[in-house]
């Protein structure tokens, strides 16, 4: 992906050349070299596309809540705080 110095990125550009990385082998600044970008946006990029990743996999996916016994009427109370002093309760 040849690219121009000082050329503006999107994110998906940066994603793209992150994962392109990851695949190379080579360090980060003779990946930079070959692509012709800045060491310092890289690592910046780099660090941030990082956090993103490690706070949207700290979420959870799915929760599993227990089956209910056949006689057991389900009981849902559910109280949401919306702020403003607004509270949604939904029984």
């Amino acid at each position: 992906m040849p690219t121009t110095p000082g050329k503006r990125r999107s994110r998906i550009q940066w994603e793209d050349l992150m994962v392109s990385y990851e695949a190379s082998n080579k360090t980060q600044r003779q990946f930079c070299s070959e692509h012709e970008i800045a060491y310092s946006s890289f690592s910046y990029w780099r660090k941030r596309l990082r956090r993103v990743a490690t706070s949207e996999s700290t979420l959870p996916k799915l929760i599993e809540l227990p089956a209910l016994e056949e006689n057991e009427a389900p009981v849902w109370r559910i109280e949401l705080d919306l702020g403003a002093g607004i509270v949604l309760r939904i029984r």
